[in-house]
């Protein structure tokens, strides 16, 4: 891991040195016959100042990102309570279940099925 953040350090200055050296100017000033010339030239304006700088720190935060550990969270298993027991009522008196047969004379039984 080291070696990477080393070498990326490395890449980020090879592409932000280039681009700061753009924005160095000389002015020279010398005479000519009637006065002072003042020499102009490029100033750096555009996007080199910014351009390296914002291109290293996109591959070191990439880099980075990708190299962390993943972390998973552990799956919760929720027991779930059984199902209710399916269960029909019985008369035996008229030998038929509920709803065939709306009351019942005797107790009505209980059958799982």
């Amino acid at each position: 891991m080291k070696a990477h953040i080393a070498a990326l350090s490395l890449a980020t200055l090879a592409l932000a040195l280039p681009a700061q050296a753009q924005t160095v100017v000389t002015q020279i000033t010398y005479r000519t016959g009637g006065g002072w010339y003042h020499g102009g030239g490029h100033h750096g304006h555009g996007y080199g100042r910014w351009a390296g700088p914002l291109l290293g720190a996109a591959v070191i935060g990439g880099l980075v990102y990708a190299n962390r550990p993943q972390v998973y969270a552990e799956p919760v298993y929720i027991n779930a309570p059984p199902p209710p027991p399916r269960v029909a009522y019985f008369c035996s008196a008229y030998q038929q279940y509920y709803p065939n047969v709306a009351s019942c004379p005797v107790p009505w039984q209980m059958v799982s099925y």
